[in-house]
């Protein structure tokens, strides 16, 4: 195969690699054909491999990015153009913008590769994984982070899941690049040995399974999950919060025999002090009456500072409140507010000027069992996860996806929720307006799940868990192992820079 790439013309090199980054999304969540992985990302390193120039070899990679997230996250046009009321043009091109950004990452970490082998030869093909691993966790951090699609999600279901509460996700897409260049190796230089490596790997990851990182705690708190199944078109209507609020409550109603019952974030439309008397101390009165307590979403305004938050309220017998701390850039605040402002006339979407959670914030509890909250996306982001632990024994995440429709944002959202479980060792909850609301146990397994846009009640009877995994501590250093590594990368290409200029005198 190498002999006949190489004789291809570099525009056929080009539409090879967005054909294969295309289907790279098959391999994560709905369809996680997790196997296809190490394949397509083989058969990338065999396209970058047909070239010599560091310039050509970031085209490949950021072409191979444009196909990968331009299928992987079109969902953002849906949400913008749908549901924010966008125009077609100006939803098209920040979501352009947007992948064209994500597949930058990928141009960055082939061509630094093909740098990296110019000056160590075939020794340096095994500094790729390394290179994966900084500039995905890179992508993950920089103006706030998109880790979405990180390559170690589409395992969440392999048997290298096993790893997952050793090295986390960004350790997980590390080690896929490690299996697809023992692919390379058997496929192109026929080097079978590899193949050993490979079942070691996968052998490795099975048994890593069957250890219980964390341990159980002595008794169970019975959870419902209340999905209302609002069209985000009419969510915000104000003719619409009775009917909503009545969805929500039938459910609630039903459900009294469990000691917490989670609405998803934003159930209840309108700002915490509008219907504070009206729905929110009545919701309190009767959950105590009846022993339980309900964790709604809802707006909270602060009317002495005017600020709003996107946050959760815990009602009834057990009290608290959670403040969103990772915002949605441009869905609830705007970057460079005195450059981006005039956007937020193009773009519909309600409280979009939020104010950001303290860091610090108590923790809510029920039943002496310690609740570590999320909102929305902020379980896609391993630290935000990580700042409650150890102390949270049960991992709770409010989301609204509704803003995807029925796209493959939902399913993808879902599988990042087990990865936070896996790398904590917690059982994850996920209330959802639209679905796909979850219970997910400390291994990352799906325990129950809901329909899609489908009115709907899920119980379980959860056990929370103590202790950590080997992963909370490496979670710690993972960002100043990619910042050395990057660093690295940047100093040798500065250095050969520097030292070409000379000789060149």
């Amino acid at each position: 195969m190498q002999q006949f790439l190489n004789r291809l013309p570099y525009p056929a090199i080009l539409a090879l690699a967005a054909m294969t980054g295309a289907l790279m999304p098959l391999a994560f969540a709905p369809v996680s054909l997790w196997p296809l992985v190490f394949l397509l990302l083989a058969l990338l390193l065999i396209l970058v491999e047909t070239q010599n120039s560091c310039r050509r070899v970031f085209f490949i990679g950021w072409i191979f990015g444009l196909g990968y997230f331009g299928f992987g996250v079109y969902w953002i046009y849906n949400s913008l153009h749908d549901f924010g009321m966008a125009p077609p043009v100006v939803a098209g091109i920040l979501t352009g913008l947007m992948i064209v950004v994500l597949a930058l990452f990928v141009g960055f970490t082939l061509s630094g590769w093909k740098f990296i082998q110019r000056i160590k030869g075939q020794q340096g093909i095994w500094v790729l994984p390394l290179l994966w691993f900084a500039f995905e966790w890179l992508r993950g951090w920089i103006l706030t982070g998109m880790p979405w699609l990180s390559v170690g999600y589409s395992q969440t279901e392999s048997p290298l899941a096993g790893y997952a509460p050793l090295i986390g996700v960004y350790g997980l897409s590390a080690m896929c690049l490690l299996l697809a260049l023992a692919v390379l190796k058997i496929t192109r230089d026929r080097e079978y040995r590899y193949f050993v490596l490979i079942v070691l790997i996968f052998g490795a990851g099975i048994s890593l399974q069957n250890i219980d990182w964390t341990d159980a705690q002595s008794s169970a708190l019975k959870v419902t999950l209340i999905q209302g199944n609002i069209p985000q078109e009419i969510k915000w209507q104000y003719d619409q919060r009775q009917n909503i609020f009545n969805i929500y409550w039938r459910e609630t109603t039903r459900n009294w025999d469990s000691d917490l019952i989670v609405w998803p974030e934003t159930a209840l439309p309108g700002r915490s002090e509008d219907i504070e008397q009206d729905v929110l101390l009545p919701m309190a009165i009767a959950a105590t009456e009846q022993d339980s307590s309900i964790l709604t979403g809802v707006i909270v305004s602060d009317s002495a500072s005017q600020r709003y938050y996107n946050s959760m309220l815990l009602l009834g017998t057990y009290q608290g409140v959670y403040h969103k701390r990772h915002l949605v850039m441009f869905g609830e605040y705007y970057p460079m507010r005195w450059l981006l402002d005039f956007m937020r006339g193009m773009i519909n979407i309600p409280y979009s000027d939020l104010e950001p959670g303290p860091d610090e914030q108590t923790m809510m509890s029920v039943k002496g069992i310690k609740l570590g909250l999320s909102i929305c996306f902020e379980d896609a982001f391993t630290r935000d996860i990580m700042r409650d632990m150890p102390a949270s024994n049960i991992l709770v995440n409010a989301s609204n996806d509704a803003w995807f429709g029925d796209s493959l944002a939902p399913h993808q959202h879902l599988q990042m929720a087990q990865m936070r479980a896996l790398e904590t060792g917690r059982p994850m909850i996920r209330s959802t307006n639209t679905g796909v609301s979850a219970f997910i146990d400390y291994r990352g397994r799906l325990i129950q799940k809901s329909e899609q846009f489908k009115i709907q009640s899920l119980t379980q009877n959860i056990v929370g868990r103590t202790g950590t995994t080997p992963f909370y501590t490496v979670a710690k250093i993972q960002g100043i192992v990619a910042l050395l590594i990057l660093g690295a990368l940047l100093f040798n290409v500065i250095k050969i820079h520097r030292d070409n200029r000379a000789a060149s005198l």
